[in-house]
Formats: structure tokens, sequence, C-alpha cells
């Protein structure tokens, strides 16, 4: 078994993007949207500002109130769109249920999308086009595998869980490197037996330790997007890392593995933007 060292990977992106913004003279500006007072959510933005600042990219976190409107999101977002100081902003989610969070994120300017969460974004990854901002966990993901030399080509890949942030663009991503892919979710039928054919299995539900070794087949490459507190009060992913690292060829523990090329894609994107709009 092999750890998937995000941490490690993304420091080195990370620091290759604080030299490209001093040799290039850039003044990136990431501005990121939060709405509500969820800890996690915090804690989350303060790490990518944080990380952010540390190379040289400069930005505002605009904090609305837990009860904001759909409208009020909005405005704020017209306003950095038009805003030429901010290179690139993103809008933290989960946003409270009050939301609508599609029509949210389909207001940003595809071109200030630092997250490349816009629809038009989306989009331009099913088609298989280069330009456009990548959605940022399912990108760290795909250069996480491919700084390990993991060949995706002709690979059963299986994503567990739908959401259009991560399992929708990560699926075009497999896709685009010449996987097949198969999505699960809540309603999907035999799921064990789905994911024991596997060669590569990603898991974004958000349920501790759900996944143990029953689900996962001899040396298959297993990728935790999961976060959340198990029964014993520990970090945990949707894996069981104890039990799965026993017979997984790689594996991303977790915290350490997803969560850190997420912050390292996201401030890649802001620096790609800013250098196009410097053109």
């Amino acid at each position: 078994m092999m750890i998937l060292d995000g941490k490690t990977l993304s420091q080195k992106i990370i620091d290759d993007l604080s030299l490209e913004i001093r040799n290039l003279n850039l003044h990136p500006v990431l501005d990121i949207i939060i709405v509500g007072d969820d800890p996690s959510s915090q804690k989350y933005v303060q790490l990518k500002q944080k990380r952010a600042e540390s190379i040289g990219i400069n930005g505002t976190v605009h904090q609305l109130n837990q009860n904001a409107t759909t409208q009020e999101v909005i405005s704020l977002i017209e306003k950095l769109n038009q805003d030429k100081n901010v290179s690139a902003f993103m809008v933290q989610l989960p946003l409270p249920p009050q939301i609508d969070t599609p029509k949210v994120l389909s207001k940003i300017d595809p071109d200030k999308d630092a997250d490349g969460l816009n629809p038009f974004n989306l989009g331009l990854l099913f088609q298989k086009k280069s330009t456009g901002s990548a959605p940022a966990t399912a990108c760290g993901i795909i250069r996480l595998l491919e700084e390990y030399q993991i060949d995706i080509g002709g690979k059963n890949a299986v994503i567990i869980g739908r959401s259009s942030e991560v399992s929708i663009p990560l699926f075009a991503l497999l896709l685009g490197k010449n996987a097949t892919v198969t999505i699960c979710h809540s309603h999907t039928e035999n799921l064990q037996e789905i994911c024991k054919k596997a060669d590569i299995i990603i898991s974004a539900i958000g349920k501790p330790k759900f996944l143990t070794k029953d689900f996962i087949k001899d040396q298959a490459i297993v990728i935790d997007v999961g976060f959340g507190i198990d029964k014993n009060g520990q970090v945990s992913g949707d894996f069981d890392f104890d039990e799965v690292s026993k017979i997984a060829e790689f594996i991303t523990p977790v915290p350490g593995g997803v969560g850190p090329m997420t912050i390292a894609s996201l401030l890649y994107n802001t620096v790609q933007i800013a250098k196009n709009q410097n053109l």
C-alpha cells in the first residue's frame, strides 16, 4: 500500500505558483464569499485565505448573514464580476438551504470563476476543452493520480456521490482520461457489488467509515473526498482507513489527501486567471 500524499504535492504546487507570481510580477486577487457561520466552512475559508496570502495572492472574505437571500448573494457576485481589482472569486459551499445554489453559481463570470463551478465552465469539461477553470477538488484528484503515475486510461472508475461540485466534474475529467466511469448514489442498487469491480474508487458522501474492506477489491486505488467525525470523535473519511489500507494499492489519507490538493488547485486556477487577464 502506498499513501497518495496530497499534503506534500500541494506544497510543491504552491511553491511553484509562488515562483511564477514573482517571476511574472503578477498581482492576483482572490475574493471569497461565505454565507452563514458554519464552523467547518469558516475554518476552510481561513485556510484558503492564509495559503493564498502566503504566495502573494491577496483578497477579501465577504461574510454574509446566515439568513441572506439568493438575491443578496447574486448582488455581491455581480459587484465582484465588475470589479477590475478582483482577478477571481469563489462562493464557499454549501450555502444555507434558502439560497438557490445553482442560480448563484450561474451568475459568476466564467472568466473569474476560481472554483470552476459556473455551468459554462462545467460544460467545457464535457467537451474536453482546456479553456476555463476546472473545479478545484476534481482537478486536484486528477493531479494527484498523475503525480503517482497512475494510468487512468482503460480503468474501471467508480464515483460514490453525485454532487455538481465534485462528482459530476470528476466524471468528465476521468472520462477525458479514457476511464470507464460509473456514478453511484443513494438510489444505486447493489452498491457493494459495483464497488468491488472498481480499479479506482472515489467517495464523496461525507459518511465516516461507511466503506469497509468489503467494498474494495485487492489492489484498488482509493480516493477519499469525505471528511467527518466518526463515532469515536476522530476525524475520518468515507473509507475505514485501517481496514481498506491493508488491501488497497494506493490510498489518500484524511486529512492530508484530497483537502490540500483542493486548495492548491484553487490557487492554481486563480493564477491562470490572473495571467489571462494580463495578456
